[in-house]
């Protein structure tokens, strides 16, 4: 093969090149000369015309009359800067453009300075008060340096009205989009809590029913075969019957839990008096069968609350002191009161002189299906779940303290009425 000629026509091959990188300019700022006066027109042209501002120019429109101005302001909506005799066809030609702009096509945004040449017919002072404008300038006053500076001003006030709107229109679409999520989901809340609300009432229904029967069937058996039971037989019956009457009741406690979700809270002033005595009133029996001492308080506190729920909180933690109590002394259960009035707060303290409960249990008592005295406990295992539920959803705080042996204190914050 023989060797390459310098002469030989040579075909050189390189990579593509890219396509060219298209610049687009900023479009430039509107800016508007009215002035029956052409010279102020050629002076304005000859000091603006190679301006920038923020990487743009400026787009000169030139008007002699009011009337070219009202026929050039619908097809010119972003103007930045609008440069305004007073005195044209009319004197006051130029104030009725600014109300024209201001008022009739509700512009504002745009940056209006007045100049004059005749300022005895339109004081400064009378309008600037008047009249919406954003600077009024004497035109023996305006040198081109003068005129520089007044035009980027009202350039950069201009800018950042416009940024500032734009930030207020996105703000506005966020939070209406925002309503409208909350909404939804709002209103699917609402339909799962109606949904929750007949789910728990469905299953109380079902599992009652059969308890029901289980019931009434193991009565039926101890009344016709009463005298032919013997004893051991006959405390098995009993023990059925009270496992199915303890069933019940957890299932009505779970279905009043599953309530505090889905029913919403009256929230009214009470006095909280009257409230500790409605708790009490139910336990009556319990109190006499326990040979137990409550003392309530004599107070004029009241707080803020739902009198369903509060009456039922209290009445779970006084149920609470007088079941689980010393086997080696009647129940003595005590209420306090105390005011927190810097934190606007009522403090209810219910204490009892029972067995007390073990540091490690101090806070999962508060859980579901929780039994202070494990498998010896009668209770549902639901009575303080729903205690803390109802404290919780009050805006309050629930806990408990002890000395095992001793007995134990509950503690409820609750707000007090403003």
């Amino acid at each position: 093969m023989r060797p390459l000629d310098p002469s030989d026509d040579l075909l050189v091959f390189s990579e593509e090149a890219p396509p060219p990188v298209v610049m687009t300019e900023a479009a430039p700022w509107e800016i508007l000369v009215a002035d029956d006066d052409p010279e102020v027109h050629a002076i304005t042209r000859a000091v603006l015309g190679k301006v920038r501002f923020k990487d743009r120019g400026l787009r000169l429109l030139f008007a002699t009359s009011e009337a070219e101005v009202r026929h050039l302001l619908p097809q010119h909506p972003d103007l930045a800067v609008v440069l305004l005799d007073v005195v044209m066809e009319t004197e006051d030609a130029g104030l009725r453009l600014v109300r024209h702009l201001r008022e009739d096509l509700g512009n504002r945004r745009v940056r209006i300075i007045l100049r004059t040449g005749q300022p005895g017919q339109a004081p400064e002072r009378d309008v600037i008060v008047a009249y919406d404008i954003n600077d009024y300038k004497a035109k023996t006053e305006l040198t081109a340096q003068k005129l520089f500076t007044i035009i980027i001003a009202a350039l950069r006030a201009y800018d950042d009205l416009r940024a500032l709107e734009e930030s207020h229109a996105r703000l506005s679409e966020v939070n209406t989009a925002l309503e409208q999520r909350v909404a939804e989901r709002t209103a699917a809340l609402v339909r799962s809590n109606a949904e929750l609300e007949s789910f728990a009432y469905g299953i109380s229904h079902d599992l009652q029913e059969p308890l029901r029967m289980v019931r009434s069937y193991l009565q039926l058996i101890e009344r016709r075969l009463g005298s032919q039971l013997d004893g051991e037989t006959a405390a098995y019956i009993g023990f059925a019957l009270d496992g199915a009457a303890r069933m019940s009741t957890m299932i009505n406690d779970l279905l009043d839990y599953a309530r505090l979700t889905t029913r919403p809270a009256t929230r009214q002033g009470l006095a909280l008096e009257a409230v500790l005595h409605r708790a009490l009133a139910p336990l009556a029996l319990v109190v006499a069968e326990n040979q137990a001492t409550v003392v309530l308080p004599a107070t004029e506190a009241r707080v803020e609350g739902d009198e369903g729920q509060l009456a039922r909180l209290f009445q779970n933690l006084l149920s609470n002191a007088l079941k689980h109590r010393h086997p080696e002394r009647a129940p003595v259960v005590g209420v306090t009161v105390t005011s927190l009035a810097d934190r606007g707060i009522w403090r209810v303290s219910v204490c009892d002189n029972g067995p007390g409960i073990p540091p490690a249990a101090r806070e999962s008592v508060f859980d579901l299906f929780h039994r202070l005295d494990g498998t010896r406990s009668t209770g549902s295992g639901v009575g303080l779940a729903l205690c803390r539920r109802i404290v919780d959803l009050h805006g309050g705080r629930l806990w408990v303290e002890s000395t095992v042996g001793k007995g134990a204190s509950f503690h409820v914050d609750l707000p007090a009425v403003p």
